[in-house]
């Protein structure tokens, strides 16, 4: 209760109504990433269908080693007789579909050690899951890049990582490598922002039933 307690003024009842509106955004925020962690997921699973094949998952399609270990973690963790590419898709976690959006990291060991290039994943599958990538680039006077999407999709993550951790919003929360602090609106704003790349109807629709803006309105005073 420590950083609920500095944030009001170590009054407990104060605090204790902030812990639970903090819980109430962590909730709030979850509902929104719970929609977006499927369609991402599906999403760069078509375009890598389209370009790789059914089987793209048993494929050498230049993976590096993280992804090759987060594969084979899921891979174990399906039981025995329900092991088939479409379960081993749902089992991947958040931070490996991030991870596609990388620059890529290394396979193999020394002397045979080898950098992955993902943006050659980008180019021939993985922009093609963002149809709203370009408008949403141009209004921001930015260009729809793999890095410039990858921001995006890093504060989602992150955010989703706090709010299942438990960890407090109040405070804001980091981005890995990174010493700013991002909050929960800017939290909501990615949501909203990653739902607009993916599918225009979904950020419509998440715009509308989305319960973070009154949440964030309705914060107790210290």
């Amino acid at each position: 209760m420590s950083t609920f307690l500095a944030s009001a003024n170590n009054d407990p009842p104060d605090a204790r109504t902030l812990y639970v509106w903090d819980r109430d955004v962590s909730l709030a925020l979850l509902a929104g990433i719970a929609l977006l962690e499927v369609a991402l997921r599906n999403a760069l699973n078509e375009q890598l269908v389209s370009a790789y094949g059914a089987n793209w998952l048993q494929r050498d399609i230049g993976l590096d080693e993280r992804s090759r270990n987060d594969l084979s973690q899921a891979w174990r963790r399906l039981s025995q007789g329900r092991k088939n590419l479409d379960r081993l898709v749902s089992h991947l976690m958040f931070g490996f579909w991030r991870d596609l959006l990388s620059s890529g990291g290394y396979v193999g060991r020394e002397p045979q050690r080898f950098q992955m290039d993902y943006e050659e994943l980008w180019r021939t599958a993985l922009h093609g899951a963002f149809p709203g990538g370009k408008v949403a680039a141009a209004t921001e006077g930015a260009h729809f890049t793999r890095t410039w999407t990858l921001e995006t999709v890093t504060i989602v993550h992150a955010a989703r990582n706090r709010a299942a951790h438990h960890e407090p919003f109040i405070s804001g929360f980091p981005l890995p490598g990174q010493h700013a602090r991002l909050g929960a609106q800017q939290a909501h704003e990615a949501i909203l922002k990653l739902a607009g790349l993916l599918d225009r109807d979904s950020a419509s629709a998440l715009l509308v039933t989305s319960s973070v803006p009154s949440l964030l309105a309705s914060k107790p005073q210290k």
